[in-house]
Order: C-alpha cells, then structure tokens, then sequence
C-alpha cells in the first residue's frame, strides 16, 4: 500500500532471448534500476553450447511447448548475456510440466513455474542484494501472475515495464525504434500469414517495413507484436544492452512440427560473437545518460499533463461567485464530543444471491495508550492503540463470518470479502496495521480497499479504526476452485457459480507489478473485483506515477498558472482508475470498461489540498490581500475539483478503452486499425486529429468528446453524466492529496443494460424542528450508544429563517438492477444568500434530524427506482430491501484558517447523535414497510446471521471536513435552482441492488446468445 523504495533497486533481468524480455530489461535501467546478472530457463535436451557437433542432426521431435516460458532460440541466450552485455549468466533446464493451467496460480509439486522459483531462488543465494525480477509480460495474464507469485514467496519486487503498456503495434514500433532492437523469427505458428520455411530467420524490422505484419494484422487479425503467439524472436542486436558484440547466426535449420504445417522453429546449429568497440562507460551509465528519452508509453509528461490541468482549472476558476461564501464553518465550539465510552455492533446486511455488507466495524472499547503530552513516543503510542484496535475489529470479524452460514457445509471466511472501506483517525497508524491486515486477508487474491484517514478522535469514543466490508458468499473458494464434483447434491451457492458459464461469481484484478499501466498493489489489496460479470469495485486511486510509484508533481512552483499539485494528482487519479478499467476482464468475454460506465463514486481530497490552494491564493495575492487572506477557499476547491472530475470522465482520463488489447467496441470504427473509438478521429480520418494524444487535441482544438457536451439538454445528460460526491478529509495515503473512488457497471452490463443518469430531484423543506418528533416515536435507542438525544425542543421560535433543500441524482445500470444514488442536504438561508444577523450557528442543530434523514433516504429510492409504466404512472422499482448499505457524510470538524494560508481543523463531532438516528429511521422504515423478521432473523436468500436481527440496511457515518455535489448538470456544487449557495449539512451514497435481477436481464440480453 505504502509502496515506495530508497532510490533504484538492483533487479535480475529474466531473460528468454526475446524482443520483449529485452526491451523490458531496457526500459528496467531507463528507470534507473541497476542490473546485475540475467536469468534463463532452458528447455530439457536443448544444448546450451553456441557450437554443436557437425554430426549431430536435428530430426529429434519439437520440444514439448511451454505455456509458460519461450523455448525458441534458447540455444543462443548464454552468449547474449556473457559476451555481448558482458554480465553473470544464471541457468535452469525446465523439468516441471505445465500442471496448474489456471489463471490463479497456487504452488504445486512439479510445476514449470516452481523451476523459476528454484532458479531465482540459486540467483539469490549469489547475489544477496537483488531486490527486482524484471520481465517481459505484455498481456498475459498467466505468466504475470505466475512470476508476481514467485517474487511474493522470494520477497522480490516484480518489474513488467510493459504490461499493458500501449497498442500492439505502437509497441512493436517502440521496440524497434525506441530500443533499436535488431531480432529475427524463431518460431512462427500463424498460418497461413506466417510460413516456416518462408518467414523464419526473416529481421522483424523488415517484415514491419515491407507491411507484412500490418498486412496479416488487417486480413487475419494477428497481433504485430506476437501477443497472441503467432511468432517469438531473438534478439541479436541491442545497442544499449549489447555493449561488446552482436550475435551472428552462421548455421541454422528450419524444423517443422509434421502435425501442423504452419508451426515451425529455427533450430541454431551455431552462432558465434561478433565483436564490437568497447565502451569507456558501463553499461548502466550509458543507459542511464539516455534516461530523458521518450519511452513508449500511454502516459503524458508532466508538462502536457499540467497544461491540460490549467485549462480546466482556470475554465473553473472563472465560474466561481464574486463574493467570497463563509458558509462553512458553521459548527459552533460549543458542540463538543458527549461520547466518552460507547459500545457497538456491527450490523450486517444479507443480500439475495449472497452479497453481504458488514459496516462499522469498530473496537467495543477505544483502546488507552495512556500517554501524555509531554511524552515524545506520543504517535508510537497511538498507532500501538490502533493495531489493538485493529486486532479487535479482525476477531469481531471472524466471529461474525463464523455465524453467517450457508446451505453449504462450509463456513465464509476473509476470502470472500472483496472490498475493505478503512477509517483511521492518523494515516500514520496504517504502517504497522498494515502487517496485521496482510496475515488477516492474504496476500493472494485479497479484497480491493480504500484507506482513509479522518482525523484525531472523530471516530465514536476516540477509535483509531473503523472497518467496513463487503462479501459475497463462496466467491473466495470459486476463485480458488478449478472444477467440482458434478455429481454432488449439494446446493451451495459455489455449486451454483460454478454451474453458470454464462458470468462469473467473482472476478479479481491483482497486478503486483511495476509498469507504466496502472500504479502497483503492494499491501495487499487488488486494483479491482468484478461481481458477477456486472458489478466493478474499484480501489481507491491516488495520482501515482505507475512506473515510478512516486506521486505526480508540477515542474515548478509557478502558481501564476493555476495548476496545484492536488490537481495533478486528481486528473492522474482518474487516469489510473480509467486504466485499470481498460485491463478488466469480467470473464464473460467481454474485456476493458470505461468511466462513464461510473455508477457513483467518492472524490477524496486531503486537508494538505484546501491548504495548498490557500497557500497559492495567498501568495498570487502577493502582500495586498488584506482581509482576503482569512478566506478558506471551499467554493474554487470545489469548482475545481468539479471541472477536473467531469472533463476526466467526459474523456475517459485520456485512456482509449481497448486500444491496448486491440480490441474495438460496439461503437467502434470497423475499418480503425486499433479498434479505436471513432470520435477520437477527425474529420479527414487522422487519430487525435494528428495530436500525440486525445488530450492535447481536444485542449487545442476546443472539440469535445460526443459525450461531453457542456450544453447538454438534460435528457442528453442523463444518459452520460456521472453524480460523484467530493470530501475533504484530514489524510489520505502516502501523504496524497486526491483519491478516486468508484464502483461501475462491467462494460458487459453497459453494453446491453441501459446505463442512465436519473432528473436531479430536488426538494426544499422548512428547517423546523417540531417539539413533537413522530419519527422518534416509540423508537428505541439501545444502540450502544451513551448518548443521550437532545431535547433542545424549548426554543420559542421553530422556524429558521431559512429552508433545507434536499438534492438527489442517482446513476442506474439497468431496471431495478443496481443503482447507487448521492443525495445532499443544504441549508440555503433566506434573502440575499448571506447568513442573516439573527441566525445563530447553533440553530443547525436544532433540526428535525430524525425527519431530515428520513426524506433523505426517501429521495435516494425515488431517484434510484424512478420508473414510469405505459400508463405514464410513476412508481420506484427499488425498495428499502433493496438497499445493500447507507453511507453518511457529516462535517464533524471547525476548519479555520492559520497563520500563511495554513488551515487548521478541530474535530467537535463524532457524529454519535446521527449513527443512532439513522438507525431510528432505518428500522421505522422497514416497520412501516410491513416487513417482518422471523425469529432467526433470516431470509429465503441462501444464508442467514444469528445476530442479524433487524435486517435493515447496513450503514456508516463517516465524518469530514468539508463535501460538495459534483453535480451531473452543470451549475454550482452546493446552489439551489435560484444560484444561491448554501452550507452543505449531510451528504449520502446509498447503493441498491438486486443480483438476481441483473443477473436474469443480462442473460436474456447477452448470455443465452454466447
């Protein structure tokens, strides 16, 4: 998680002779890694010799293919290593079978994959200081899981610098070009484009010159750069790596496999060295003089990236309102933390299908570190605290999945949790958490995550930890299982899973290596999991350079321009969410997925981000800003938050879904080369209108994608436009100051489910507070909490001078299938849109809470399940059984600003009075309902908890130090319909879904043809 390392690590570079392995170790010392020695594994009976005996003859069978390891050329790669780069040679003949063929690799007697684990292991034992494997992994996902499980059980640190990395063809060109490879074929099995007798020993740079590959490509779809197997190479020529000779081939025989015509190997009798000049410079200073050198890859420089970041901020900046709003710090001092001790349960949804949410995990007791002030190991302390904490939430846990049971005889465990929400009052504590969290969940396959940190002592009763999961039932062991027993009579929902070909249970993401696609998972956790072929969870994404793991970062401290580094950081984040989109596959057949298939999301930015956009106010005012410099700039951190998060999505972050795998859309030109979309075409046909890339086109032409439309009508947009709610919290990871978070529609159920945005709905309510509550009525209050509610009900005025509007958008996949709707409560004052002399901060609190939540969560169903019959009857196709979990935003802090643009925070809230009437409103709703629970708290669903006795929705209450609507239409975040701005009070996500209704829709739109 916290993935970062001293400066450049000392890697071993596994090697099979190839393009790819080559251009891998190249791109490993651009980065400024150090190579020491080069690691091979060598067919059985292949010679390893450079020279063979002239009686020997190669009528010997083809060696036995390896799904694992290129075999071809093998003979030459030792006179590669030592007499061209002049390094250590390190070899293993393969003597395991390819045994385990899944994609999920575990460790297994006599496989091929351990015979690289006993080679890597003999390198170590040699060279104690390699840290690194580096490899040549494109788009195989069997060989990049398999050497990432090797470098696990090695502690290593797998290096793939071309995973994913770009087109086939841009990377043949980059290999060729970029790296001045020189290689010719060695094995082909690509009839009838590829011939043996025809094309092997034929230069590669020649056959791409000549238009043979693009000409195979266009008539039969084969990959340029062999992805596919259709040919491997061997490199006699490497300029940069290649520093004391090249290989030259002298005698060599075409071997044909008798069974297929078209598959054929270039058997090398002999090869010898032809020496060249010796270089002053090693070869690692040579490498590393050319470390300025473009290389191939789909991500901008940091130049083109901020100029982009400009323009969408100053286009934000210049909607901004002329006066400056105080309207967020309004809670008052006063209102300070009544809870001391607290003690709570988790609750637990249980969902049909077996989708089950488990939210608020949290110690019973906040553990005491009894520590002082004057201590100095004050933060040793607390973070002790944390992981008692942490280790407490794990057995509660445990206990809980113990008593979730099944139909199946075996019980749920962590495997089947694929998604972990961490709170933490101190990013700081995770360090040593983390260790904890990784015995507890694995490290193979784990759940995706997002970690917070929301302040000191703004969890219930000063907690360090609070844990959110979700789960669903058998998905660890239907990861994990290969076939079942077809004959058993059990009915489990793996039994189940496993019987339906047409979606997976469970999908999950992991890359562990370092490349220039998406940033690393290093903690553990996955980038994402996919839910039945339908559902997306995406980790939280922070603007991570993939290739480096560093952070992105300005070239300057040029604040003239309008670009900070958190706005860097967020438009790199929904690069790297847009990229790890592009690399799902659902399992159904249908790869890659794009933001607007976002169904809602988070975006997080740090305190350090409301901080640096202080400070570059301040200092753009030079010494003239007079009273100004007390301003927090909540509205432009908002608006340009808004600007970036919408121009991300409207563009897909800069990533052309597909354009890596080759693949092409349902929208997709069919004469494109790469299968690209065809608006990233201008009007005489040139990609990008002849610019390196979309952004930079659409930044100088003005031209904005199809779905991007800034005048939009609102029908156009609801078919489009993502709602996202943004936060300001205290941390985020690695000192971050932006984070995506966002859970999607697969492009499967996108491509045949209708994906729509609802009409906002929006309604505003008088902010009264009635001496008579009905919703608290006869409700109990026994939810652990010491509180106490208020009964401030004395006041001899109930009506403020103002109203609440309530804002709901919701974004559904589907009808009555999934559905997550962000809803926001704002108090807009009365008059001129200023706080009136009279009113007083403390009246906020003297609201109907109870009644406000109430209509809140009314209005996320209306907007979720709004649906209209053919009658024009309107009716909501989700109910409150249909809510799989209810996450409350609150401000719980005072942000005040400091000395110098600094901003300070002061948590007052815990939020202890929302947690438990949230609860009260929940369970009055399914009273109200007329759903009654049976005596074991179970349902017709498959399983069932002993402890799940309300069957409500699960829900959390997260505090924060400031949100805004990223409003789906335009306009400002927090405005009513008149323009005026208000104070943001509570924000929602609620997310709805009906597994077995998705399910049953997209087999009757897309399965049952497949």
């Amino acid at each position: 998680f916290f993935f970062c390392w001293a400066g450049n690590m000392k890697f071993v570079a596994l090697l099979s002779g190839g393009k790819d392995s080559i251009y891998a170790t190249l791109l490993a010392l651009r980065h400024g890694h150090e190579l020491v020695c080069c690691a091979h594994l060598a067919p059985r009976r292949r010679r390893l010799s450079s020279s063979q005996d002239d009686d020997h003859h190669d009528d010997e069978d083809l060696e036995e293919e390896s799904y694992m390891y290129q075999t071809a050329g093998s003979e030459a790669v030792r006179l590669q290593v030592e007499e061209c780069m002049g390094l250590p040679f390190y070899v293993r003949e393969i003597r395991g079978k390819s045994r385990n063929t899944s994609l999920v690799y575990e460790e297994r007697g006599h496989d091929e994959v351990e015979d690289l684990f006993h080679l890597l292991q003999t390198v170590q034992k040699s060279h104690p200081e390699i840290e690194a494997v580096s490899s040549g992994a494109i788009l195989s996902t069997y060989q990049r899981t398999r050497i990432e499980h090797v470098c696990q059980r090695l502690r290593l640190t797998s290096l793939s610098y071309l995973w994913r990395m770009s087109s086939q063809r841009a990377l043949l060109d980059g290999i060729l070009d970029d790296g001045g490879i020189e290689a010719v074929l060695v094995r082909v099995a690509c009839p009838p484009g590829l011939l043996p007798q025809k094309h092997l020993n034929r230069n590669l740079r020649s056959l791409r010159d000549d238009g043979t590959l693009d000409d195979l490509h266009g008539r039969w779809g084969m990959h340029p750069a062999g992805e596919g197997g259709e040919y491997e190479t061997l490199v006699v020529d490497c300029p940069a790596l290649f520093r004391f000779g090249r290989l030259k081939l002298e005698e060599v025989v075409v071997v044909c496999d008798e069974s297929d015509e078209g598959v054929g190997i270039l058997r090398i009798r002999k090869c010898r060295v032809e020496k060249k000049m010796e270089k002053q410079e090693s070869g690692n200073e040579s490498e590393k003089g050319n470390g300025n050198k473009s290389i191939t890859s789909h991500h901008y420089s940091t130049t083109a990236l901020k100029g982009i970041v400009d323009h969408v901020a100053q286009s934000a900046k210049s909607q901004l309102p002329t006066s400056n709003s105080t309207m967020q710090s309004t809670i008052p001092k006063s209102i300070q933390n009544r809870v001391i001790r607290s003690m709570h349960l988790p609750n637990v949804r249980i969902m049909k299908g077996g989708l089950c949410h488990i939210s608020a995990l949290i110690s019973p007791i906040a553990c005491d570190n009894n520590y002082s002030n004057n201590n100095s190991n004050d933060k040793v302390d607390e973070a002790e605290a944390a992981v008692r904490e942490f280790l407490t939430i794990t057995q509660m846990l445990q206990t809980l999945l113990s008593r979730l049971t099944s139909s199946s005889t075996s019980s749920i465990t962590p495997q089947d949790i694929i998604y972990v929400h961490l709170y933490l009052s101190e990013i700081s504590h995770f360090a040593k958490i983390n260790r904890h969290y990784q015995q507890y969940f694995g490290t193979h396959l784990p759940p995706s995550r997002s970690c917070v940190a929301v302040g000191h002592r703004a969890l219930p009763g000063g907690r360090r930890v609070m844990m959110d999961c979700i789960l669903q039932c058998d998905s660890g062991r239907y990861l994990r299982t290969d076939a079942i027993d077809e004959n058993s009579t059990t009915d489990s929902f793996l039994q189940r899973a496993m019987a339906n070909h047409h979606h997976p249970l469970r999908k999950v993401l992991h890359v562990q290596s370092l490349s220039t696609w998406a940033p690393v998972c290093i903690g553990p956790y996955s980038q994402a999991n996919v839910l039945r072929s339908s559902l997306v969870f995406l980790a939280g994404m922070i603007g991570l350079i993939p290739e480096t793991m560093r952070l992105i970062q300005s070239d300057g401290d040029d604040y003239a321009e309008g670009a900070n580094d958190w706005e860097l950081e967020l438009h790199q984040s929904w690069r790297n969410a847009a990229s790890v989109l592009d690399g799902l596959d659902d399992g159904g057949g249908v790869a890659g997925g794009k933001l607007e298939d976002c169904l809602g999301g988070l975006v997080y930015l740090s305190l350090g981000a409301l901080e640096e956009l202080s400070l570059s106010s301040v200092k753009g005012r030079g010494n003239g800003g007079g009273a100004n410099d007390n301003d927090i700039p909540w509205e432009e951190l908002w608006s340009r938050a808004n600007s970036i998060s919408r121009h991300a999505v409207s563009c897909n972050g800069g990533v052309v879904m597909g354009k890596v795998d080759g693949l092409s859309s349902s929208e997709s030109n069919s004469n494109s080369n790469d299968g690209i979309d065809p608006t990233l075409y201008d009007e005489d046909g040139m990609l990008y209108g002849g610019y390196e890339d979309e952004e930079t086109w659409r930044e100088i032409s003005g031209s904005l994608p199809a779905t991007a439309t800034v005048t939009a009508t609102a029908n156009d947009a609801s078919e489009s436009e993502t709602p996202l709610l943004a936060v300001c919290l205290a941390e985020l990871p690695m000192k971050a100051k932006a984070e995506v978070e966002l859970i999607c529609a697969s492009r499967r159920a996108a491509s045949c489910l209708r994906v729509v945005t609802s009409t906002p709905c929006v309604q505003s309510i008088a902010a009264t507070n009635p001496a008579n509550m009905p919703v608290n009525a006869n409700m109990l209050w026994d939810t652990g909490y010491d509180f106490v509610p208020s009964q401030n009900n004395t006041s001899e005025s109930n009506i403020m001078p103002s109203s609440i509007q309530i804002t709901s958008v919701a974004r559904s996949v589907g009808h009555g299938c999934a559905s997550v709707s962000t809803v926001m409560a704002t108090w807009i004052p009365h008059g001129d849109g200023k706080l009136d002399d009279s009113f007083e901060s403390d009246d906020l609190f003297d609201l109907d809470i109870a009644g406000l939540l109430n209509q809140m969560i009314d209005s996320s169903i209306t907007s979720a399940g709004a649906f209209q019959d053919s009658d024009g009857n309107s009716s909501s196709l989700f109910t409150i059984d249909n809510i799989l979990n209810v996450r409350l935003y609150y401000k719980a802090a005072i942000v005040s600003p400091g000395t110098s643009g600094s901003i300070e925070a002061e948590v007052v809230n815990d939020g202890s009075m929302l947690r438990t009437e949230l609860q009260s409103v929940l369970k009055q709703k399914k009273c109200v309902q007329g759903y009654k629970v049976d005596a074991t708290g179970g349902k017709s669903n498959g399983i069932s908890s002993r402890n799940n006795n309300d069957d409500i929705p699960a829900y959390t209450v997260v505090p924060v130090l400031g949100m805004s609507f990223i409003h789906p239409i335009g306009g400002s975040s927090n405005s009513d319909e008149h323009g005026k701005h208000g104070i943001p009070l509570i924000a929602m996500q609620v997310t709805f879904v009906d597994m077995v209704r998705m399910e049953t829709e997209m087999w009757i739109r897309y399965g049952h043809n497949k």
